[in-house]
């Protein structure tokens, strides 16, 4: 059996040396920040349902596969906490607060129904979501490199790892138990670029892809990532 590749850091160890003070500015900037971090947050936060979701569809059904998951569910509460912290830090949120906040959203899987049909269908879409994930944080370096602090540029750079081995973890899973369905996986791509562009987000982690870096090209860049890896052959 394959095993999912892990990163072992810690956000609060990272964020340790930073108090609020820090970074104190104008309403408007911390209005611009708060505006930027807070999707970010819930996204994040709302592995925890799409993992409940897969739960209660009995989706799961290799072994593989559930060590993934429970490798990934692990990761994105870290993510999770970490932008807490980050909120915390420089667009004076609390923690107490910014869990209400998320705990009080509503989620709706029926919108991404489809993508839901079996194991192969969840980790097509899953390696997917996670490269343009891990592309879009990319995208975002200015954003950070702007707080003025280099701790949030090493933060980016541990998430931007994270999510690109949650992709390349679910690929492996693909090659290791459906080689016989592979060459599916173009065509689900395809059917996923079209699906998310009127899709709305609602609660369900996969295809929240709003927001400017998520651009057509990011898209089919994603796209061909993912046909890439699917090609190469399995870690011995």
């Amino acid at each position: 059996m394959i095993t999912p590749v892990r990163r072992d850091w810690s956000p609060k160890e990272l964020f340790s040396a930073l108090t609020p003070t820090m970074f104190s500015a104008e309403p408007s900037t911390i209005r611009a920040r708060w505006d930027k971090l807070w999707p970010d947050l819930y996204t994040e936060y709302d592995a925890r349902h799409l993992k409940q979701e897969l739960a209660a569809r009995n989706l799961i059904a290799t072994d593989e596969a559930a060590a993934f998951l429970s490798a990934w569910a692990i990761d994105e509460e870290r993510h999770t906490n970490g932008f807490i912290r980050i909120i915390e830090l420089v667009a004076n949120g609390s923690e107490k607060d910014l869990r209400e906040r998320l705990g009080a959203r509503s989620h709706d899987f029926g919108p991404i129904t489809e993508y839901l049909k079996d194991e192969f269908s969840l980790l097509v879409m899953i390696a997917f979501d996670e490269m343009c994930t891990c592309r879009a944080y990319a995208a975002e370096k200015p954003f950070y490199d702007a707080l003025g602090n280099n701790t949030f540029h090493h933060w980016l750079r541990q998430v931007i790892a994270d999510e690109a081995v949650h992709s390349m973890n679910a690929v492996n899973v693909i090659r290791a138990r459906y080689r016989d369905r592979m060459g599916q996986v173009g065509a689900m791509l395809d059917s996923l670029i079209r699906g998310c562009e009127n899709l709305r987000y609602s609660g369900t982690f996969v295809l929240d892809y709003f927001g400017a870096a998520y651009s057509k090209e990011l898209l089919a860049n994603s796209r061909l990532a993912i046909m890439r890896n699917i090609a190469k052959p399995l870690p011995a």
